[in-house]
């Protein structure tokens, strides 16, 4: 059929280029390879918090597509020469951790415009709560990370509030690239952040250990995660970052030295230091780089050890290789209570956040678990038994601090998850 042109109105070619870039874009955004390719990095989902949080502090499910991560050492307030900015002071102190975290993640390729988890640190929820208002103030109204804030002394004396966190980054190489950034003060044995290529990870769980006539713990929790390492194929060189339970805190610098010695010809990967309540003295876990597999990926795997029985509650290695992760805030639950209601409300909550966004307890890669008395430490693990399929728990570290960030709560629960395979 013709249609007949208006008269007086021909139809030129700037018309006719004009149609076909109209065309060409209707179908472009109706593409679903064009929906992937536009989809962006990093996705962030607000979290409903409770509503007698501090103001400034938010709740997020960060949900983040394959890319190079960055993790972070744990910063404090120092300036360029070492010292201590702000001593007592804890605005000070918190713009000074802010502004090396902001030169560390530059330094690796990143950017506070990136970030996808923030850890703080702090001697009190005051402190917590400045915390977040100051960052807010740094970032864009649409990043809002995920966030876990703990109650805790510092092996840094004199402060206040110190943070390590995990970003997104540009292209990287296929190993793990270790950073230290000559503006932030630290030790050229310690890399201040690690650069992990876009791909597999793997999650180690903690290991307690305690003093023996011939070895120290921190050697026997390192020794044993180095040997999980080798039954994973993977070495020294693919850890990306060291957590360290501590009790207490105060002997940090010797703890670090030891485990500077597994890391004989390199810098040591960044490490963070927690004081925890518990009779052991030390509990370590590690993230390191999972390399491509033969294999067909699974979103998520379950690694334990030959050595060790397994525990229906935790995994000793989660193993991920999904296309995304969704990073959880730390969940409180959504009033003050204790016991099972505070327990049955915060994992309700996870259950609902994991199932708007494609996800499962099936599917948890991780998980880490804060509390500050006994009882919310006994009603964590009982409902771990209830809420978790016995095959596939994730891999875990359970912790008892000196306080959740929030008032009139003792336990907080952040978790890393990937979504149900199709």
């Amino acid at each position: 059929m013709k249609y007949a042109q208006p008269r007086n109105k021909p139809v030129t070619r700037q018309v006719i280029l004009a149609l076909a870039a109209a065309c060409c874009a209707i179908a472009t955004a109706h593409c679903p390879a064009a929906e992937e390719t536009q989809k962006p990095s990093i996705q962030y989902v607000p979290v409903t918090a409770p509503a007698e949080a501090p103001k400034g502090i938010w709740m997020s499910a960060v949900i983040v597509d394959e890319m190079p991560l960055v993790y972070t050492r744990q910063l404090y307030a120092m300036d360029g020469e070492g010292k201590l900015v702000g001593e007592g002071s804890a605005e000070k102190q918190i713009e000074q951790v802010l502004t090396n975290l902001e030169a560390v993640l530059k330094d690796s390729g990143s950017g506070l415009d990136k970030l996808i988890r923030v850890n703080v640190y702090a001697l009190s929820q005051a402190i917590v709560a400045d915390f977040h208002e100051q960052l807010a103030k740094r970032l864009d109204a649409s990043v809002r990370p995920a966030t876990t804030s703990i109650l805790t002394p510092l092996p840094q004396q004199g402060a206040l509030v110190a943070v390590d966190a995990v970003a997104g980054a540009a292209d990287a190489g296929k190993t793990v690239t270790l950073k230290r950034c000559k503006t932030v003060a630290g030790n050229d044995k310690c890399a201040d952040a690690a650069v992990l290529p876009a791909g597999g990870i793997a999650y180690l769980s903690g290991n307690p250990e305690v003093f023996s006539l011939t070895t120290l713990p921190t050697t026997k929790s390192m020794t044993r995660l180095m040997k999980t390492l080798e039954q994973l194929k993977l070495s020294p060189k693919d850890v990306v970052q060291v957590r360290v339970f501590l009790n207490p805190v105060t002997p940090a610098q010797d703890v670090l030295a030891e485990i500077q010695a597994f890391f004989p010809d390199q810098p040591t990967p960044p490490v963070v230091f927690v004081e925890w309540l518990a009779s052991m003295p030390v509990e370590i876990e590690m993230v390191a780089q999972l390399p491509p597999s033969d294999k067909p990926a699974k979103g998520v795997e379950y690694f334990d050890p030959p050595e060790f029985r397994p525990d229906s509650t935790f995994s000793r290695v989660g193993l991920m290789r999904a296309k995304q992760q969704i990073f959880i805030s730390g969940l409180y639950s959504s009033k003050p209570t204790r016991g099972q209601p505070q327990a049955d409300d915060l994992f309700g909550q996870l259950k609902e956040i994991l199932a708007k966004h494609g996800s499962d307890m099936r599917h948890l890669v991780r998980a880490t678990y804060f509390t500050s008395d006994d009882d919310a430490a006994r009603w964590i693990d009982k409902t771990r038994f209830i809420v978790f399929d016995e095959t596939r728990p994730p891999a875990a570290s359970k912790l008892m601090v000196h306080g959740v960030g929030l008032p009139g709560r003792s336990m907080t629960v952040d978790i890393i998850a990937v979504e149900t395979e199709k």
